[in-house]
């Protein structure tokens, strides 16, 4: 399973600006932006919905987030 990590900074309540990590899995990516992804594709201006695919999802959540592959929590399932 792939992952893949965000990074956005969070303001705390008393007003500082810390850095905020998630790492979500392929799946986790899928569950919770493909169906409004998906529904955003199909446009006019895309032929026969083509670019319609969860690979495609991916990648889209990736560069609207900034997201970076996690190598090091892939490996971490492989060891345990």
């Amino acid at each position: 399973m792939k992952y893949y990590t965000i990074c956005y900074p969070d303001v705390t309540t008393l007003g500082h600006e810390y850095t905020h990590w998630e790492t979500l899995s392929e799946q986790e990516i899928l569950d919770q932006y493909y169906d409004y992804w998906s529904s955003k594709m199909i446009l006019p201006w895309f032929n026969d919905n083509e670019d319609i695919s969860k690979e495609k999802c991916i990648e889209d959540w990736c560069i609207v987030h900034w997201a970076e592959r996690n190598y090091w929590r892939e490996m971490k399932d492989c060891i345990a």
